[in-house]
Formats: C-alpha cells, structure tokens, sequence
C-alpha cells in the first residue's frame, strides 16, 4: 500500500480515512520516531522523551535529545526511510519536508505516520500541543502548557491593545542566514504583528524574501530584529557580535533602526515551538518598551524551562534584553 501526503493530520496506509489515532498505533505509543524539532520538543515536555527512539538532525532541544539515535535532516531532505525503520517505531511524527521516496517507504512498511504543522504561529503551535497531548494522553501536562502560552500572549494583547498604525514601529526582520534576506510569511507577520510592530515586508511575496539595500533603506525600518542560528552557542558574545555586524553596515546608517541603535537579536531556538512565549515577550518590550516595564523575558523563560523541561540552563536567548 502506498502511503499518500495530507497537510495535516493523522492517517494510517492501510485506511487513509481512518484518523482516529487509537486504531492507527498504540494508545499511547511506546516507540515514537520524531522527524521534527516542535513535535520533539512537545513530547519531552509532556513528559515522554523515554518513548523517542529516534528523532531528525534538528531535534537537539532539550539536550538531552543529543542522545538519541538521529536519522537525517528534514531541512536538507536526508531523513532515511531504512535508519527511521531500523528502529523498530510504533509510530513515526514528521513535518511535510520528508522526501517523498522516503516518506513512501515509512508508509508502506505499514508504519503508522501522524503529520504535524511545523509552522511558527502561535495558534498552530496550541493545536499541535492538543494533538500530540491526545495521543499521548497527557492532556493535563498538554492544558497547563497551552494556559502558560496562552496567559502572556493574551497579556501582550491586552497591553497593545487597540494601537493604531501610527504608533506601530516598523519592523525588518533579517533571516538569521542571508544578509538582506526577509521574511513575508504568516508566522513572522504574525509575531511582530501581535508585539505591537508592522513587518515592512508585508504584503510581498509570501516567504522569503531577497531585497535589496535600496529597498529597505526606503522603507526606513524603526526597528531591525535578526537571529542567531539554533545551533550557536546562547551567549551574550554571539548575539552581540551579530548585533555589531548589522550595526555597522555604512549603507544603513541614515536608517531610523541604526541611528537610535534599536537593533535586537535573538536566539533561533526561541523563535519556534513552546518557547515561542519567551521571544513574543522580547519582541513587545523592545517594540513598547514603556508597555511592558514590568516584564522580564528572560525570567518568564527561565520559569518556562524550570516548569515544563526541568531545567536550569545557563545561558543568553536574546540581546540586548532591555
């Protein structure tokens, strides 16, 4: 039986109409393969890292994912079909960025393959939860999650209110891997939207988006927010070095953002998945900095990784904080 893509969803080859989870696999699996970071993340904070068996190149967060076995790359399509197989899986969580042989070959060994979003959007991120919290019947890990999440965005609602579009900045979001590099996707206007920002680069063509420095010297952005790589150290130095690099571009520096110095990196692990809440509250302070005098990003995320991941990790997520 060949197995076939959705968007989303759960499914089994032998009835692709069957998406009830409890006749697809064990309820819960005892031997999950993850193929994607938001999914592997999810599952660890509900408690079920045991139960990982295998995970993609990219599922590194918590670290002690780096312990098990990894079986390719979604990003750069090397996921392997055999190594996924190899590890004997009740059933395999992927994104959509599995090649398609491979992806075929999972669904044929009569694996059953529940598909996530592995969008950045808030509303997305809640719905996975719920998703992977039902079969994995952690509903109640999965409900105090969602009301963490759900109990800063809404208090960054409340204070943004109704602002109008005056007294929105205006926001380039550089990709953290490609000088000039933007992004006009629904996650990134999502974000700086709900932070109180307007993307400068909303309304372009959906995803990423080259521009040139013409461009955005014309569109003369108030604020300009980057990233760092996932896989950098989280260190002060490493933000700051990126920070430095945009800072002193000489084509820049007639624009609003280099001027007043309103140039903010974060760390690209806090950008997707649960720890999203923490790079929303960044994203308010330094857009509204008089709004949110009383918040502390860094100590909501540092609760974060206390309450849901048990951790305490040292360590630098966003510079400057403010």
């Amino acid at each position: 039986m060949t197995a076939h893509r959705i968007d989303e969803g759960i499914y089994h080859p032998k009835d692709l109409e069957d998406r009830e989870i409890s006749r697809a696999a064990p309820s819960p699996p005892g031997r999950i393969v993850s193929l994607t970071p938001i999914a592997s993340e999810l599952i660890c904070i509900f408690g079920c890292i045991d139960r990982i068996v295998g995970r993609d190149d990219h599922s590194t967060f918590p670290p002690a994912l780096g312990e098990k076995p990894a079986v390719g790359s979604g990003v750069y399509r090397t996921i392997s079909a055999k190594r996924v197989l190899d590890l004997d899986p009740d059933i395999v969580v992927t994104g959509r960025r599995v090649p398609q042989e491979e992806f075929e070959k999972i669904g044929s060994a009569g694996i059953p393959v529940v598909v996530i979003g592995t969008g950045c959007e808030l509303e997305a991120l809640i719905s996975n939860a719920w998703n992977l919290g039902r079969m994995l019947a952690t509903e109640k890990k999965t409900g105090e999650l969602v009301d963490f999440l759900e109990r800063y965005a809404n208090l960054i609602r409340d204070r943004i209110g109704s602002l109008n579009i005056e007294s929105r900045p205006l926001v380039y979001n550089e990709c953290a891997f490609r000088k000039y590099m933007t992004k006009a996707c629904t996650a990134a206007d999502e974000g700086i939207a709900l932070a109180g920002g307007a993307n400068i680069a909303h309304g372009e063509d959906l995803g990423r988006l080259a521009v040139s420095e013409e461009w955005l010297i014309g569109n003369n952005p108030d604020i300009i927010i980057s990233q760092v790589s996932s896989t950098s150290p989280a260190t002060v130095e490493m933000l700051l070095s990126k920070r430095d690099e945009i800072l002193s571009r000489p084509e820049l520096k007639g624009t609003n953002a280099i001027r007043n110095g309103r140039v903010y990196i974060s760390h690209l692990s806090i950008r997707r998945g649960p720890r999203m809440v923490g790079y929303l509250l960044y994203l308010a302070k330094w857009f509204h900095p008089e709004l949110f005098q009383d918040i502390d990003p860094a100590a909501v995320e540092k609760d974060m990784l206390q309450k849901f991941y048990g951790l305490n990790l040292e360590g630098a997520w966003a510079y400057p904080e403010v």
